[in-house]
């Protein structure tokens, strides 16, 4: 039996009770994270435009578009809604996968909305994307990301895939058509961070997962070994010999991706690869009280691949401003805090933020692996952040941070979780709302249709 049929067959056998529990808590917890980061993405101009693009095509009305009194075909909806989910960045990480939830979770939820699944359905599907994503970036070469390549169309297509062939209840040789087919479209452009290209990619892997399984489920062929194929998914994405397919396959639940390695919570809604600086910075100024005024210079240590994401040294635009270290950290420095209104036209604009961020020098500092990840190679290129401020009258002061706060190795607390969704949900629902939300995001098991879940989610300001 071969890795895709093996994969195929986890789909198929595997149920919401076949699930263990810690597992199916983290899930709600993600969930409640990504639905957050998509309340808060409504009003960016990417979600706007997406929004309207979906209600100028038409068509059927089988799934509800975040934020907007628009239902449109499942294709269209979950297009819209992975876009919306990831337009400010602010979707949870995991290791070598980029954004796990942001990839499934949307196409779940408007699948599952159309279906009328139960929450049970919902949450298995989920997790059972996440595990087939997670699994499959954890066993190929991470260089990818040195191939110029969005890592995270490609594997959240198949991921997204597997989801929907569970809600859809395929049988063994669909699944493989739906996995086969979802290959054939993945693709993704590491050029387009920082662009609202970039955030489409989300919105790109949950319709592609979406089209693939549904299209499986009418009689579309593929290659039922797309995984393993010479010149199939592996080999075209990383190249032959540069991953291991029959070992991902054999590790599909035991553990589950998203017990181990785990997905992180962002704590500031910038690229990840900010935060363990972040984290220094403020630690530093926690310790020390230094206003912007009285420092000359700070050093930040990161590594090479960071900064080919991190690659606007002087945002042009405010979603740029996430993808530059100096913008994010001269914003602590100056306020103290970096939150959604740290990426706005005002503050990239700021004069005070503008002066910091020339203060900011990066360098390459030789650093062992970050801790948790030697298990998953060296390239993952992975390292803690080392920082240094240097004041005008000669004092010094330096940190380094390897786990930043929301790593599954340092989580956020229920408490942060909750303040995190209702500070990103307040911009779309009143208080009582919000509540309401929560409480079935958190109970999404109860539901016995999940489509109760998106009536909750839409756009009112009114409790």
């Amino acid at each position: 039996m071969g890795a895709t049929e093996k994969i195929a067959r986890f789909i198929v056998e595997t149920g919401y009770l076949d699930v263990p529990r810690e597992a199916v808590e983290k899930a709600k917890r993600t969930a409640l994270d990504c639905l957050g980061a998509a309340l808060a993405g409504i009003g960016e101009p990417v979600s706007r435009a997406i929004t309207e693009y979906v209600s100028r095509l038409g068509g059927s009305s089988q799934a509800s578009v975040f934020g907007a009194a628009v239902k449109a075909s499942v294709a269209d909806a979950v297009l819209a809604n992975g876009t919306i989910a990831h337009a400010l960045d602010y979707d949870d990480c995991g290791v070598k996968i980029g954004h796990p939830s942001v990839l499934v979770l949307p196409a779940v939820l408007s699948l599952g909305e159309h279906l009328g699944a139960s929450g049970q359905e919902t949450l298995a599907a989920y997790i059972i994307g996440l595990e087939i994503e997670g699994k499959l970036a954890l066993h190929a070469d991470f260089k990818l990301m040195q191939a110029r390549l969005n890592h995270q169309t490609w594997y959240g297509s198949i991921g997204a895939a597997a989801a929907c062939a569970k809600l859809l209840r395929l049988d063994v040789a669909k699944t493989r058509m739906a996995l086969g087919i979802a290959g054939n479209f993945a693709c993704g452009l590491s050029a387009n961070h920082g662009s609202m290209a970039g955030a489409m990619s989300a919105g790109n892997a949950c319709r592609n997962g979406v089209i693939a399984a549904l299209m499986a489920r009418e009689g579309i062929t593929a290659n039922p070994d797309i995984i393993e194929a010479k010149n199939g998914f592996y080999d075209t994405l990383v190249g032959p010999g540069r991953h291991d397919a029959e070992r991902m396959s054999q590790t599909l639940g035991d553990p589950y991706y998203i017990e181990s390695p785990g997905i992180g919570l962002k704590k500031y809604p910038s690229c990840y690869h900010t935060h363990r600086a972040l984290d220094g910075i403020f630690k530093l100024l926690g310790e020390n009280p230094l206003s912007d005024k009285e420092i000359a210079a700070i050093d930040v240590g990161t590594s090479e691949r960071a900064l080919r994401v991190l690659a606007f040294s002087e945002p042009a635009t405010p979603y740029q401003a996430k993808y530059s270290m100096p913008h994010c950290i001269a914003a602590a420095v100056v306020d103290r805090a970096v939150t959604l209104d740290t990426f706005t036209d005002h503050k990239l604009n700021d004069p005070r933020i503008m002066d910091a961020r020339k203060k900011v020098h990066l360098s390459f500092p030789d650093l062992p692996i970050w801790p948790g990840l030697a298990d998953v190679g060296p390239d993952t290129e992975f390292v803690g952040n080392p920082v240094a401020i240097r004041t005008k009258d000669g004092r010094h002061y330096s940190a380094r941070v390897d786990i930043p706060r929301g790593d599954p190795a340092l989580p956020l607390s229920d408490e942060e979780l909750l303040a995190k969704f209702r500070d990103c949900a307040g911009s779309q629902l009143g208080p009582d709302k919000i509540e309401r939300s929560v409480d079935m995001v958190l109970g999404l098991e109860k539901l016995t249709n999940s489509g109760a879940l998106i009536a909750a989610l839409g756009s009112s300001r009114q409790a």
